[in-house]
């Protein structure tokens, strides 16, 4: 959008619309926004509302909600990607309905409040806040699938209050933030209400608790809090008074993550620009940390903490799929890992520090050599080409050299690249999303390939094949590592 515009009556989008800084698109009560939906693989069509830096009002009325959704007769979820805000602090959303994409509502470096509203429906999370400090409130939030609401990187204060959580996998996640959890009510979860780990500090007061198969209340050891006068069946807290209606045109009939999901997590093993080798079946968990060095795949375990406090390094024979598990006492939270060809190295999002390490005698990481990563945003994402690193955030590819100096940084138009890079024989591999993008070193493009499956978390080289640490959906216990033979990475570029 390049100037101000209201919208009104019924509007479909067909393409991801951005609202800039110093444009506010203002979305009257009951508006209908129908976002054009894709279930294949192959074409880049999954359309979104972004906010970047501009303001969005949506405020509607009890009896006049705003409705975003996907365009299909009968929408699943996934159909369309999501509401996404950064750095926007006078963005609404008040009395809508967000269902059926790929996130709900997310918001970056922003205040967004969100209230009087329900997010259903979703493949991923519901609300997502990063960097930011919401007022969530007098929400009703269900049926998605990883989490309801996710608090991570360094919120430092929200208030998620008198909402209603009404049921799925699991409620709220928080990760190294600030947050007060106050009067919600939390019912028919399989999962946890309420998790905290890494270095968060939470008030939960006076919320409701009934029927949560998992502990109710979850937190790591290193989270602090305040709890107390919440309700687990002494029934002294009220349910929140919501003023509006669970409207619906169709229900969806399993929660995503299901086993009756329809969303096309793993896509044809077989196209014209990639095959799938092997699946390594017993790598079933997420993380975003992969490399390849002297024969083996190593990787981060974020479900095995058998040898130390934090995840377990993991040594991977390729044929054989046997996993080797060594100890871990200073790696908090990989994001990204590299190897120079004799050393390890790993990006920590949480701490903001590159590590340098390798495995002695005893079965534990040793530390070698660590940097604060220091330049804005420096945290996601790690390559190395045996003399520099490089780490990738949003648009920006950064060149550090081996002490932690930054050498260059160059940044894309359009984003065209979105997490996990890897040094590959003179070229570069990345995740783009919609595709696998080959790049020369001076980071133009060299080629694509499709990716195998949903979510590309990480991946490694090893001289020969692309390996894929695949999210697929992250509730499965599936195979999520993949080795891919690239058969022509130019048809599509």
């Amino acid at each position: 959008m390049t100037e101000d515009t209201t919208w009104s009556g019924l509007i479909h989008v067909y393409d991801t619309v951005t609202v800039p800084k110093n444009v506010t698109l203002k979305i009257l009560p009951g508006t209908w926004v129908e976002f054009k939906h894709y279930r294949g693989y192959t074409e880049d069509t999954s359309v979104s509302l972004f906010i970047a830096g501009g303001t969005v009002i949506a405020i509607g009325t009890p009896s006049q909600q705003i409705w975003f959704t996907s365009d299909a007769e009968v929408p699943i979820n996934g159909d369309w990607g999501g509401i996404s805000c950064a750095g926007t602090n006078a963005t609404v959303f008040k009395y809508v309905i967000v269902e059926f994409s790929t996130i709900g509502i997310e918001q970056w470096n922003s205040r967004v409040n969100i209230s009087h509203s329900i997010v259903r429906w979703v493949n991923t999370e519901g609300i997502a806040v990063f960097s930011s400090s919401p007022l969530i409130e007098y929400n009703l939030l269900y049926g998605n699938a990883y989490h309801e609401l996710i608090l991570e990187l360094q919120n430092p204060n929200v208030t998620v209050r008198y909402n209603i959580f009404k049921g799925g996998h699991n409620g709220i996640h928080v990760e190294t933030s600030n947050v007060t959890i106050e009067g919600n009510y939390f019912v028919n979860y399989s999962g946890r209400a309420i998790s905290g780990v890494e270095f968060s500090n939470m008030s939960i007061i006076g919320n409701k608790f009934e029927n949560i198969s998992d502990a109710p209340v979850w937190l790591g050891p290193t989270t602090s809090n305040t709890t107390f006068d919440n309700d687990f069946g002494s029934g002294t807290v009220s349910i929140p008074n919501l003023d509006f209606p669970d409207s619906k045109r169709i229900e969806l009939g399993y929660i995503p993550g299901d086993s009756k999901d329809q969303y096309l997590y793993i896509y044809p093993e077989v196209d014209e620009t990639r095959r799938v080798i092997k699946r390594l079946k017993n790598e079933s968990t997420i993380g975003a940390a992969l490399t390849y060095m002297n024969g083996s795949l190593w990787r981060f375990n974020l479900a095995s903490y058998s040898k130390g406090p934090y995840q377990d390094f993991v040594k991977i024979d390729p044929n054989t799929g046997k996993n080797t598990f060594y100890g871990n006492d200073f790696v908090f939270n990989p994001r990204g890992l590299a190897t120079d060809g004799h050393n390890f190295w790993v990006n920590d999002l949480t701490l903001r520090k590159i590590f340098k390490f390798t495995i002695n005698s005893s079965g534990y990481l040793e530390l070698l050599y660590s940097f604060n990563v220091s330049y804005v945003g420096g945290y996601a994402s790690l390559a190395c080409d045996g003399t520099f690193l490089y780490t990738l955030t949003g648009s920006t590819v950064h060149k550090i050299d081996m002490t932690g100096n930054l050498v260059s940084e160059i940044t894309f138009q359009g984003a065209p690249l979105w997490g996990s890079i890897v040094w590959a024989d003179n070229f570069f591999w990345g995740d783009s999303g919609i595709h696998l993008t080959k790049w020369y070193s001076n980071w133009t493009l060299a080629g694509k390939i499709y990716p195998v499956a949903w979510g590309t978390d990480a991946l490694a080289w090893d001289g020969t094949y692309l390996w894929a640490l695949q999210r697929t959906c992250e509730l499965w216990t599936d195979g999520k590592i993949f080795q891919i033979e690239i058969i022509n990475d130019q048809i599509i570029i």
